[in-house]
């Protein structure tokens, strides 16, 4: 797409705005700003400093971002922000948004705890259930996750791929006028699970909420490497005004046609960082930790075990399939797959003769992870792994060792409650977790874990200070201790060093970017 000089020149040229000087207010001195409002505002938890000044700009700018880091209390901030709009009389009734079905239990103690609201919490499975419980809330607050509002709020529809018309899901129109007509205030909690305006959830979203006055997000972790992740965010908050209506001005500003030989990729132009960064404070404020809270000291251990004969065998097989895939995704996909596998300890795959799985009878990580439990003495521990294979490994290892659990994953039966059970039975020593489910969607193990075991570590960065974060976070009063249980040699390995540069092996592979032969031996 070409973007004339001019148009260009004048979006660059736009003034902006910065709350960075907030920083530098004291406790008092807001809280005295405060006293002198009209409705003054009565806080039901003491807040941070860091929290009044973003309580201050949510007042004062309706449509708005947090970028705070994660445990520095975001959903406190929406919730005073929106007790305060309501004893104003700006604000009705609000609609958060939450990642997963876990985070509506966390959502509703932080309610409980933070503020004097009613909520409604939108967990039926029933798609017409979904539905009428949006329509008719009961309470100022209505929590639901984002699959759950996506599904509720879309039907079957026509669309087309590659010139042909195809069946597809898309929002209804119908339902989303009548559900935003309940609603005049937007939270969104992990805004960057709402990343791509390509997608159903994204359009469900905008859809329902262009005409609420109030909207704000909150996320610690507004883009990875791709800095395109932060427009869909941003258009969904404040309408375009911070980044435009448009991503191909976004990208004719920030970034730089690369062919790929069968098209245009999009590489952030790095000279543009200082502009990008300088933009981003127009409509939002970023907190770190270390702004806000000291948190005790955590230590990272790596837990060694050698490769069995069995698993040496099928691993460097499964990398010489690496290798002979020559880049083809399908064929790449797969041979990483199996690797990964390997050194979890069992093997899946299928063909035509249906579903297969190799287990394999020795696992020296299930060993290492039951010795590291047995050293814990009484002391609760968290267990993270990637597959459900994993998980299943795992929570069959603690139920020979009678080891009592809760055990969290896409298929939980009850995954609101699992925190609240785990943290309240004394006899309960392990919190089993996927770390995709877990990383974003539990809070409160701080409260009664130090000692976080990966089984094995997600691959991105993210996810994995994601997951550290469930219990070295503010609230944690006790040094911490992160195990990583690594196959040495292996792709384990690799991982681990590849996050220390803030880069996801996965992607790396699938890119190109990686040497593969790197993982024979590593």
């Amino acid at each position: 797409m070409t973007v004339a000089r001019t148009a260009l020149k004048e979006y660059l040229d736009k003034p902006l705005d910065s709350f960075t000087w907030l920083k530098r207010l004291t406790r008092d001195q807001l809280l005295d700003e405060f006293r002198s409002w009209r409705v003054h505002p009565k806080f039901k938890t003491d807040p941070w400093t860091h929290q009044l000044v973003c309580f201050y700009i949510g007042m004062c700018y309706p449509q708005f971002l947090m970028l705070l880091d994660m445990g520095l209390g975001k959903s406190k901030i929406i919730l005073d922000i929106l007790t305060q709009r309501i004893r104003e009389r700006k604000t009705r009734r609000a609609i958060i948004t939450v990642p997963r079905l876990i985070n509506l239990g966390s959502w509703e103690d932080a309610v409980a705890e933070h503020s004097n609201l009613g909520c409604t919490i939108v967990s039926a499975e029933n798609k017409d259930a979904k539905f009428e419980a949006l329509l008719k809330p009961k309470g100022e607050i209505t929590i639901v996750d984002y699959s759950g509002l996506q599904y509720a709020l879309s039907k079957k529809g026509k669309g087309t791929k590659n010139g042909n018309s195809i069946d597809k899901m898309i929002p209804d129109e119908k339902r989303i006028q009548m559900v935003a007509k309940e609603y005049d205030f937007f939270g969104m909690d992990e805004s960057h699970k709402s990343k791509n305006r390509d997608t159903l959830r994204w359009k469900v979203l905008h859809k329902l909420t262009q005409e609420m006055p109030a909207r704000f997000a909150t996320t610690g972790t507004l883009f990875g490497r791709d800095p395109t992740d932060l427009f869909a965010q941003f258009q969904l908050i404040d309408g375009g005004e911070t980044f435009g209506d448009t991503l191909g001005m976004f990208r004719a500003a920030f970034f730089q046609e690369v062919s790929n030989g069968f098209g245009v990729d999009y590489k952030f132009d790095r000279s543009m960082t200082r502009t990008l960064y300088k933009r981003l404070q127009h409509r939002s404020i970023r907190y770190d930790e270390d702004e806000c809270v000291d948190l005790p000291e955590r230590r990272e251990i790596l837990v060694k075990s050698p490769f069995t004969d069995e698993q040496r065998e099928h691993y460097l097989r499964a990398v010489d399939g690496l290798i002979s895939a020559n880049g083809q995704l399908r064929e790449t996909d797969s041979a990483y797959l199996r690797m990964r596998q390997i050194v979890a300890g069992f093997i899946q795959w299928r063909d035509e003769y249906g579903k297969h799985e190799v287990t394999f009878p020795l696992n020296h990580k299930l060993d290492q992870l039951e010795r590291l439990i047995e050293e814990a003495g009484s002391s609760k521990v968290v267990v993270s792994h990637e597959y459900t294979r994993s998980g299943e490994l795992i929570t069959q290892r603690l139920d020979a060792l009678g080891i009592k659990y809760e055990w969290l994953h896409g298929g939980s039966k009850d995954p609101v409650n699992a925190v609240r059970r785990f943290n309240s039975d004394p006899a309960c020593r392990v919190f089993v977790m996927n770390s995709d489910s877990g990383g974003t969607g539990v809070d409160g193990l701080q409260k009664s874990v130090r000692y976080l075991i990966f089984y094995e570590s997600p691959v991105s960065p993210i996810t994995r200070k994601q997951a550290i974060k469930r219990i070295h976070r503010p609230g944690q009063r006790h040094a911490c201790v992160v195990y990583d249980l690594i196959v040495v040699g292996s792709v384990d390995v690799r991982i681990l060093r590849m996050i220390e540069e803030g880069k996801n092996l996965h992607e790396a592979i699938v890119d190109g970017s990686f040497d593969i032969r790197q993982l024979r031996l590593v």
